[in-house]
C-alpha cells in the first residue's frame, strides 16, 4: 500500500499451535485495519526460549516468516521482522546452554547473569551477525533489533553492566593501571564533585562497544540483502546517556547504507490521563528523536501492554496516534495483543479505528507540517552530559541521568510553543537551560550563548552557572538553595503589580509538591515578577525575574529525577507568569487560558503551521492565540476528523486572537495561519 503513514503491525502467534489459523487472522486484520507492513515477532516475551540456536532460527522462524510473507503479498504489505532479543532483557529463570558459551553481562557488585550476554563476547556477536544474516535473505522490509541492545537494564543485574573480567581488563589498560577493581572503579566513576577520569574511561568503552556492534550487525544484513533496513527501538535517552550512548554512530552502523530507522519509545503502556502522557512524550520520545540523525526514518512503538481493552481503550489509543505527528514520522508500530501467541482479538475493535483516523493521518504527513523549520523555545540538550555532569553522592549510577528536559515538558503543557536544540551555535532564540548542561560548553561558548540569545534558566541552571564562576552572564552575584518543606518559604506571590487571572497580588503555592527554590542575589534590581514568602507572610527570596532584560529566571530546581514534574509546577498562575515573560520575545503563538492544550509550531516563511494536541479531558470550546509580533491574514484548520476549512475568528481587546475551533478532550486538529509578510525560514 502506497501511503503517507505506514501502519506496522507487530504480529505473534506460536508456530505448530496455531500459526495458520492466525496467518488467516492476520490477512483478514490487515484488510479491516489498513495495514501495510507487519512485522513478525520471534522468539518472543512468553515464547521465548532464550538465544534460538540456528535449528530453531531454520526450522521454525524463517519457515513461519516465508508463510507470512506469502499470506501478506496479493494483500500488498510488506515483511518486517522483530527478532525479541540482542543482549537479553532478562534472565527470567533461564540459562545458557552448553553449547551457547557466551560471556555473561556482570553488575558494578559482581553479580554475574545467567542468559544476559556481555556486548564485547566475540562468540555472541558472531551468533547475533549470523541470526539477522539469515533473516535478511527473506528481504524483509525493516529487521528490528530491540531495545535490550543496551547496558542497563537487564534484571537481575544492579542497574546493568558490564563489568566482567574483559571489561575490567579494558577499563584498567585505558586507566593505565594492571589491574582494577570494580569498586575502585565504580567509585570514580561517581566519584562526588569534580569528574573523575574513570567516568570517561566508561562512558568511551561503552560508546565504542556499542557502536562497532550496530556497524557489525548492519554490515552483516547489508552483504545478505541490499534493501533490508535495520531499526532499533530505544529506551529513555537521559538513561542511554549514562552508557555514552552514540545515537548517530549506531544509527547508522545499523542502517550500513540505508536511512537510519528507529522505533521510539511512547512512554505509556497502559492509559494514563492524556495530559500527564504528554509531560512524558515531550521529556522522552521528542527529546529522542532531536537526537537522531536527521535522515531517519521513525516508527514509534504504539503497545498497549499488559493488552486488551483493559490496558488502553480504543481513544487512548487514537490519542497517541494523534499526539506523536510532531516526531516528524514515518508511521508507527502497533503492538495490540497479547505475546503468548494466543492470537488477534476481533471483539476489541482496535482495526475500526484505525481505519477511521487514518485518512488523517496520512493528510497531515503528506503536508510535511514536521518536516519544517520548527518554532519554539529551544531546549537546549546534549547526549554526552554524563560526562560532565557533577554527582552529589557518588552512590547510584541514575546520578549520572542529565537533568535537562524539564521545560520541555512544563512549558509546552502551559501552551508554549517548544523544540529542542543540540547546537550551542544557536542565536536570536529564546534558549531554555535546566540541570547542568552549561558543564558540556566553555566559557567562551557559554558567554556567546547569552550574547546572542535570551535565556530561561531553571534554578539549577542559575546553580551551575555560579559553580562554574559566570553567574555574572545572569546578573547573579551569589545564590543558595532553600529546601522545600524546611519553612524558608510557603507560597509565591505577584509583586509586579498586575493581576492574573483576575486576581490582585495573585499566589502559588510552593510545599510539599513543589521543589527546592534558588535564593539568588543579584548583581542588580532585576525585573521582579514574583516573590516568595513564608508562613508568616515574610519575604523569603525572589521569585520569577527578568534580569538584565533577557534572562528569564524560573527558581525551582533539585528535581528528584530528570522525568520529574512536581504537581505544584503545573499551576494556572506561573502558566500566567510564564506567557507573560515569553510575550514580546517568542517567534510563536501561545495558546492563552487553557491546560494541557499543546502547541507544535512549524514554518515554512509564508504559512505557519500550529499542530494542537488536547491533553485536556475537557473540551476546548475555542482556541485563543497570543500572537506576540506576529500578524497573520488568514488561516485554516485541518481537524482530527480530516475535515479541512476555512478558520473564523476574532481579534480580542488585548489583542490575543480567538479562533472557532473545538476540539474534543484528547483530539487535535492543524492550524495553519498566512502570514501577512513573508518571514526567513
Amino acid at each position: 500500500m502506497n501511503q503517507s503513514y505506514c501502519y506496522s503491525f507487530r504480529f505473534c502467534c506460536d508456530p505448530g499451535f496455531n500459526d495458520r489459523r492466525e496467518i488467516a487472522s492476520l490477512r483478514r486484520f490487515v484488510r479491516e485495519a489498513q495495514i501495510d507492513d507487519v512485522a513478525v515477532f520471534c522468539n518472543v516475551e512468553e515464547l521465548n526460549t532464550g538465544h534460538m540456536t540456528e535449528e530453531e532460527q531454520e526450522t521454525i522462524w524463517l519457515r513461519l516468516l516465508c508463510d507470512v510473507q506469502a499470506a501478506l503479498a496479493p494483500e500488498g504489505v510488506q515483511l518486517s521482522v522483530n527478532h525479541w532479543h540482542s543482549l537479553m532483557h532478562a534472565d527470567l529463570g533461564k540459562t545458557l546452554p552448553q553449547s551457547q558459551p557466551f560471556r555473561r553481562m556482570v553488575d558494578m557488585d559482581g553479580r554475574e547473569a545467567d542468559l544476559c550476554v556481555c556486548p564485547m563476547c566475540e562468540r555472541w556477536q558472531t551468533y547475533f551477525a549470523g541470526l539477522y544474516a539469515r533473516y535478511a535473505a527473506l528481504s524483509p522490509h525493516i529487521l528490528w533489533v530491540e531495545d535490550d541492545f543496551r547496558l542497563h537494564n537487564h534484571d537481575p543485574l544492579r542497574w546493568g553492566g558490564c563489568f566482567c573480567p574483559a571489561h575490567m581488563r579494558e577499563y584498567a589498560r585505558r586507566a593505565g593501571k594492571p589491574e582494577l577493581t570494580r569498586e575502585e572503579f565504580v567509585r570514580g566513576i561517581l566519584q562526588p564533585g569534580a569528574v573523575h577520569p574513570y567516568r570517561k574511561i566508561w562512558l568511551d568503552v561503552n560508546r565504542e562497544t556499542m557502536t562497532a556492534l550496530a556497524a557489525r550487525i548492519g554490515q552483516a544484513v547489508r552483504q545478505a540483502s541490499p534493501t533490508a533496513k535495520v531499526g532499533l527501538m530505544s529506551s529513555v535517552p537521559y538513561i542511554h546517556a549514562a552508557e555514552g550512548r552514540d545515537w548517530y554512530g549506531i544509527l547508522r552502523g545499523l542502517a550500513a547504507g540505508q536511512p537510519p530507522v528507529s522505533r521510539i519509545h511512547l512512554p505509556a503502556y497502559q492509559e494514563t490521563a492524556p495530559g500527564q502522557y504528554l509531560l512524558r512524550f515531550n521529556m522522552v520520545s521528542m527529546h529522542n528523536r532531536a537526537l537522531l540523525p536527521p535522515e531517519t526514518e521513525v516508527y514509534p512503538e504504539l503497545e498497549n501492554y499488559p493488552y486488551s481493552l483493559f490496558a488502553k481503550s480504543r481513544a487512548f489509543t487514537r490519542f497517541q496516534l494523534l499526539s506523536s505527528l510532531p516526531l516528524n514520522l514515518k508511521g508507527m508500530t502497533i503492538d495490540l495483543f497479547d505475546l503468548n501467541g494466543s492470537g488477534i482479538v476481533f471483539s476489541d475493535g482496535y482495526q475500526q479505528m484505525l481505519r477511521a483516523v487514518k485518512p488523517f493521518l496520512n493528510a497531515v504527513n503528506a503536508i510535511g507540517v514536521f518536516a519544517l523549520p520548527k518554532r519554539g523555545v529551544c531546549v537546549m540538550t546534549s547526549e554526552d552530559s554524563a560526562y560532565t555532569l557533577q554527582t552529589a553522592h557518588g552512590a547510584d549510577m541514575e546520578e549520572l541521568y542529565p537533568h535537562e528536559v524539564y521545560f520541555a515538558g512544563l512549558l509546552n503543557a502551559m501552551g508554549i510553543a517548544y523544540q529542542y536544540c543540540t547546537d550551542p551555535g544557536v542565536s536570536g532564540q529564546v534558549v531554555a537551560v535546566s540541570g547542568q548542561y552549561f558543564r558540556n560548553l566553555t566559557p567562551e561558548q557559554i558567554t556567546r550563548l547569552f550574547a546572542r540569545n535570551t535565556l530561561l534558566l531553571s534554578g539549577d541552571a542559575v546553580d551551575t552557572l555560579c559553580q562554574m564562576g559566570l553567574g555574572a552572564l545572569a546578573g547573579v552575584r551569589s545564590c543558595r538553595w532553600m529546601r522545600q518543606n524546611s519553612g524558608a518559604y510557603t507560597y509565591e506571590q505577584v509583586v509586579n503589580g498586575k493581576a492574573y487571572l483576575g486576581l490582585p497580588q495573585a499566589r502559588a503555592s510552593a510545599v510539599i509538591s513543589s521543589t527546592d527554590v534558588l535564593q539568588i542575589d543579584y548583581l542588580e534590581q532585576p525585573e521582579l515578577y514574583t516573590e516568595f514568602f513564608d508562613s508568616f507572610r515574610r519575604p523569603a527570596a525572589p521569585g520569577h525575574a527578568v534580569s538584565r532584560g533577557r534572562v528569564l529566571i524560573h527558581p525551582f530546581g533539585r528535581f528528584s529525577s530528570p522525568g520529574d514534574m512536581p504537581p505544584m509546577q503545573l499551576n494556572a498562575l506561573r502558566r500566567e507568569l510564564l506567557q507573560d515573560m515569553l510575550a514580546s520575545r517568542l517567534d510563536a503563538p501561545m495558546v492563552a487560558g487553557q491546560a494541557y492544550l499543546q502547541p507544535y509550531c512549524t514554518c515554512d516563511g509564508r504559512d505557519l503551521y500550529l499542530y494542537l494536541v488536547n491533553g485536556s479531558m475537557d473540551e476546548a470550546s475555542s482556541v485563543t492565540l497570543a500572537m506576540g509580533a506576529l500578524r497573520f491574514s488568514g488561516a485554516w484548520v485541518l481537524t482530527g476528523q480530516n475535515e479541512r476549512r476555512a478558520l473564523p475568528y476574532t481579534e480580542e481587546p488585548d489583542g490575543r486572537f480567538t479562533f472557532d475551533l473545538r476540539l474534543a478532550p484528547m483530539d487535535a486538529a492543524l492550524l495553519c495561519l498566512t502570514l501577512q509578510e513573508e518571514e526567513p525560514t
